[in-house]
């Protein structure tokens, strides 16, 4: 009995003792699930409050360029034209025309129906380098896949030029109606000038071409009125009505009408008031070629017994210094200076001048026979010595050149 009585004793301080552990390990992990989720709680709180900081701190904007970048990056055509105009000008990034042409492609790839027309014009004529015709003839044509009026003219003119194609009158005209009945009023202009001069295969139509011009015109193409009064001046040999077509134009934002019609006056019709008049209207708003022409008027060039070699020098200097310099002008001040027309004679002001004006020449892949004949006036001057250093082998060089640039 008391044997027994010991073992349930025993057994109950065993039980107690089981109860009292498993009362500690409970307590304990109760603490630890607590602390568990204080943790989390308090990272969801360091959470929520940088999440509240960066919404109140405002994000640096991109800049224009930058955003512009990421357009067109991310597949908007419109970015990437705009931007393969940016690389194309130079603005606000090194001009670069392999990105601007990479760029125009990417546009043109994505369905922007002028990027294959810009980039043909990088090809037609590209600034500082050579013409490539048939790769402009390759996007031209794509442009006009695409349903581009102006590559469908510019298809035209290649044609009726022979531009990277044999000369085909013929498609000129197929292209420029292309054009035309796609909304490219110039196209109606160029169309009409075939019909003029008789290149077509059904023979000159005065009146047909005349009618295509007056469309143009007043369908809003300025130029044609310009296109008009040439017909009137050289063709007709009316001066009145080409006076009349050339101020049309110059109203209607076409200012070399007023050039036009000052050297109308000046060489042709020979008035010698109005020629001054409208050479000076066109020079006022910036045209350097009428600057250069007014030089022409004073300096006899054409036999007009008006000659004033001080006012011809002045007019060239002013052509040749403007926002848009004329080569023809500088080349003109470098023979006054050469000479000593009309200002102290000055080889070295001459060879500086000649230099400028090919270098206009050059940017713009100019093929007047002028631009020649100046550099074999460098060549002449490294040959002589006269306003630079005497250089043979220069000399070799220039007359090399210009040999090139007017084989006959």
């Amino acid at each position: 009995m008391g044997k027994r009585i010991c073992a349930l004793l025993l057994a109950v301080l065993m039980m107690l003792s089981l109860c009292a552990c498993g009362a500690s390990s409970g307590q304990a992990a109760v603490e630890d699930t607590a602390k568990e989720d204080t943790a989390k709680e308090n990272a969801a709180i360091e959470e929520l409050a940088e999440e509240k900081a960066a919404e109140e701190t405002p994000a640096v904007p991109l800049s224009p360029l930058e955003q512009l970048i990421a357009d067109a990056e991310a597949g908007n055509a419109e970015a990437m034209c705009k931007l393969a105009d940016k690389y194309r000008n130079g603005d606000g990034v090194d001009a670069d025309l392999g990105e601007a042409r990479s760029w125009y492609e990417k546009a043109g790839g994505a369905g922007h129906v002028y990027a294959y027309l810009w980039l043909g014009d990088t090809y037609f004529a590209p600034p500082g380098e050579s013409p490539d015709y048939e790769k402009a003839f390759t996007y031209y044509s794509k442009a006009a896949e695409l349903g581009n009026p102006d590559a469908m003219a510019n298809l035209g003119v290649m044609y009726a030029a022979g531009y990277g194609v044999e000369q085909d009158y013929e498609k000129a005209a197929q292209w420029y109606e292309k054009a035309a009945d796609a909304g490219c009023v110039w196209a109606l202009r160029n169309l009409g000038n075939l019909y003029l001069n008789g290149q077509l295969a059904s023979g000159k139509d005065e009146e047909k071409g005349l009618d295509l011009l007056i469309r143009s015109a007043e369908a809003g193409f300025a130029g044609s009125y310009v296109a008009l009064g040439d017909y009137y001046q050289y063709q007709a040999k009316d001066y009145d009505k080409a006076e009349e077509y050339y101020l049309k134009a110059a109203e209607a934002g076409e200012l070399r009408g007023y050039k036009s019609i000052g050297l109308m006056y000046a060489f042709n019709a020979r008035n010698d008031e109005k020629a001054v008049k409208y050479l000076t209207m066109a020079a006022e708003t910036g045209d350097s070629e009428a600057m250069a022409r007014l030089g022409d008027f004073y300096s006899d060039f054409e036999g007009t017994g008006r000659r004033n070699y001080v006012k011809a020098a002045e007019w060239y200097a002013k052509s040749a210094e403007a926002e848009d310099p004329s080569a023809y002008g500088a080349y003109q001040l470098g023979q006054s200076y050469k000479y000593g027309y009309g200002v102290r004679k000055d080889y070295q002001k001459a060879f500086e001048l000649y230099n400028k004006a090919v270098e206009i020449w050059k940017s713009q892949n100019s093929t007047d026979e002028i631009f020649a004949y100046t550099v074999r006036e460098i060549a002449v001057m490294y040959a002589a010595g006269r306003g630079v250093e005497r250089d043979l082998k220069k000399a070799e060089e220039y007359y090399q050149w210009a040999a090139e640039l007017n084989p006959g």
